[in-house]
């Protein structure tokens, strides 16, 4: 059985991320950094790690270095002997809790990780560089792979206003998974760039077609301000060239979380 990472990162995001370093930055429905609201769009401030998984099955490894896809390996010859070791060596992440240590261990490396994550096996490795300079077919559109609220959750009229503001790794995410279609790569992201009125970033699923589905906080305004979970799923229809939403999307207590990602991750044993 293949491991389904996004719901992991969902509750990693949740737990880790908004439990205990963004929550006691709230005011009345905003996270503040020195009484200072975020901007959303820009990742600048953001108190927390942001990640980058490729993932795939057993082959995943051998094959973005056979697709030229991992700079590491071409770049010094030490280092390309010492990745190979890394990931044979990796300790398996098999269930939540070992897939969360891991990421809090790596928090210490930087910002923001890019990794390869066998969904077979659970072996793991960090990434210095992904070649970012892919071959791309004719025509090939970084917007039509995204729908028009995902950089800001109120688009703005000109839909083109989004490209600059996609970062580096979300760029690559699009790219390599049209990229690899054909070899059934999928990208996952916990992002730092501020969303929505809260102000934290997406968890992010990408396929070949483009955004597949995401999770995100969002504050509501009734009688008092409660966050909740957002969660949506995307396709890209036959008679359009760009994902669009599925369906009215769901809004989760977060006190649902769990019982939802233990849903999400049966997906695959399915």
């Amino acid at each position: 059985m293949a491991i389904d990472i996004f719901p992991w990162l969902v509750m990693h995001h949740h737990r880790r991320n908004y439990l205990e370093i963004c929550r006691p930055l709230i005011r009345r429905g905003e996270i503040l950094i020195g009484d200072k609201s975020l901007t959303e769009g820009s990742d600048k401030g953001i108190p927390y790690h942001g990640f980058l998984f490729l993932v795939d099955g057993l082959n995943v490894f051998n094959t973005l270095i056979e697709e030229g896809m991992i700079n590491d390996v071409y770049d010094h010859n030490e280092r390309s002997k010492k990745i190979r070791e890394e990931y044979d060596l990796s300790k398996p992440l098999l269930n939540f809790d070992e897939f969360s240590g891991f990421l809090m261990q790596e928090e210490g490396k930087g910002n923001d990780g890019a990794y390869i994550f066998n969904s077979k096996n659970g072996k793991v490795v960090r990434i210095n560089e992904f070649n970012n300079n892919i071959d791309l077919p004719e025509g090939f559109s970084l917007i039509d792979k995204i729908p028009g609220n995902f950089v800001y959750d109120i688009p703005f009229p000109d839909d083109n206003s989004i490209y600059p503001n996609l970062g580096t790794k979300t760029r690559l995410a699009i790219k390599m998974t049209e990229a690899m279609k054909d070899k059934g790569i999928h990208a996952y992201q916990i992002k730092r760039s501020s969303y929505s009125n809260l102000g934290m970033g997406k968890v992010t699923h990408f396929n070949g077609n483009g955004l597949s589905e995401e999770f995100f906080f969002h504050s509501f305004y009734h009688d008092s301000v409660l966050v909740k979970g957002v969660y949506r799923e995307y396709e890209r229809r036959e008679n359009s060239s760009r994902v669009s939403q599925v369906g009215p999307g769901k809004v989760l207590e977060l006190d649902e979380l769990v019982l939802f990602c233990n849903r999400m991750q049966m997906r695959k044993a399915a």
